[in-house]
């Protein structure tokens, strides 16, 4: 067997101890807070009627992106990972200054062409940021370069683009999420007299940039006492197919859903294992961080705290459940540990599944690490050697 291969089995052996249906109570609190459904969770997994009680990952295949004719294409590298309606997987190389950054495999994982090339001409891409593949199979990037959101089809061609982001928002453009309804999530940030952030401000756009409503504000420019000692990261958000999810503070452990139209249907509250930094970690991210006055207050942060956030990452499948990455290590795969909540927001499964890597979270902001569609589970991780790959699983729930 593999090593890949071990980890799967092992993966799904410990799934099967951790969730076997005897050692899970039958359900959490609810309650209303200001109008707002509040699911009160345990710490352990419940058993939830037509919900799963277990999980079990097979490895299918990998795309190695050490591989030699992947290199000669141009990949080398890559960011982010999405599949389409028919399993053909899309692998999108972040910045450069030439070339192409959108690299099409099919649903075997055999390389088929590359496209998006950079530049500025009509169909071209400068500064670009990838947005999830659409139910259509469109393609969604914004362009950085003159700020407007533009529409690929799955051979690369041109379909339309929107109107310039309004300058009236200094807008996080990598942080932007397209909903399945066309809306646009995106985040935008307000600076103080000192020329630094005061908050960050969640808010949903139509297709034109037309603002819908202010969702949530983080507010960055000062931590309550008990949290200055933690480690805060931007707004995460996750999507399903019809709803939204936001943690609800940066330092907070609630989880807003919400639905496609912004109106927020629910809380999710569960406690999550308090990880202090280990030892040696902090020096390990100081190292890799640049020198200079533009990276001074991440070095800042990461000097002063001592404690993880509750979760790193959120990621959303096809079935509406969410999976919540947090930092806890899965002893027997070497994962990070996920939560995963039903529809109506119960934890039912907990299982080692995540890859995030906290500093790709502050560099890279929130790269579609996984993708879940179809029962099967698409993972872009990085090797010992550096070099990254994607693992595809087919999913059992059971």
């Amino acid at each position: 067997m593999t090593p890949i291969g071990q980890r799967c089995f092992l993966i799904a052996l410990s799934a099967a101890a951790l969730f076997s249906c005897s050692s899970k109570p039958q359900g959490p609190y609810r309650s209303i807070e200001n109008g707002v459904e509040v699911v009160i969770n345990g710490a352990a997994p419940y058993a939830v009627a037509g919900q799963p009680r277990s999980l079990s990952l097979r490895e299918e295949f990998r795309i190695d992106l050490e591989d030699a004719a992947l290199a000669e294409a141009g990949l080398a590298d890559a960011s982010t990972i999405d599949v389409d309606s028919h399993g053909r997987i899309y692998l999108f190389r972040r910045g450069g200054n030439q070339g192409r950054v959108i690299y099409r495999f099919d649903e075997r994982g055999r390389f088929q062409k590359a496209f998006g090339t950079i530049g500025q001409g009509p169909g071209e891409l400068m500064y670009p940021n990838f947005l999830r593949v659409t139910a259509a199979d469109e393609i969604p990037v914004i362009s950085g370069y003159n700020r407007s959101l533009v529409f690929l089809d799955s051979d690369g061609r041109l379909l339309r683009s929107s109107p310039p982001v309004p300058p009236a928002y200094n807008f996080l453009l990598q942080r932007s999420v397209l909903l399945p309804n066309g809306n646009i999530l995106a985040q935008y940030i307000s600076v103080n007299g000192q020329n630094s952030i005061s908050k960050i401000t969640l808010a949903l756009f139509d297709a034109r940039w037309k603002k819908i409503r202010d969702l949530h504000d983080f507010d960055m420019s000062g931590r309550p006492e008990e949290l200055k000692n933690q480690f805060v990261l931007l707004p995460l958000t996750a999507v399903a197919d019809h709803a939204f999810f936001v943690n609800s503070a940066p330092s907070g452990s609630d989880i807003a859903v919400f639905d496609l139209e912004g109106k927020l249907v629910r809380l999710i509250r569960s406690p999550f294992p308090a990880l202090r930094i280990p030892p040696g970690y902090k020096k390990e991210l100081m190292d890799r961080i640049p020198k200079g006055e533009r990276y001074e207050p991440i070095r800042a942060i990461i000097r002063n705290v001592e404690m993880w956030p509750s979760f790193q990452a959120f990621f959303a499948d096809d079935r509406d459940h969410l999976f919540v990455e947090g930092f806890e290590k899965d002893p027997t795969s070497g994962a990070n540990m996920c939560d995963v909540f039903s529809p109506d927001g119960v934890r039912i499964l907990r299982l080692g599944l995540g890859s995030h890597e906290i500093l790709r979270s502050i560099f890279e902001t929130q790269p579609f690490d996984i993708v879940i569609k179809k029962d099967r589970c698409y993972c872009l991780r990085e090797k010992a050697d550096g070099f990254k790959e994607v693992v595809v699983y087919a999913m059992r729930w059971m």
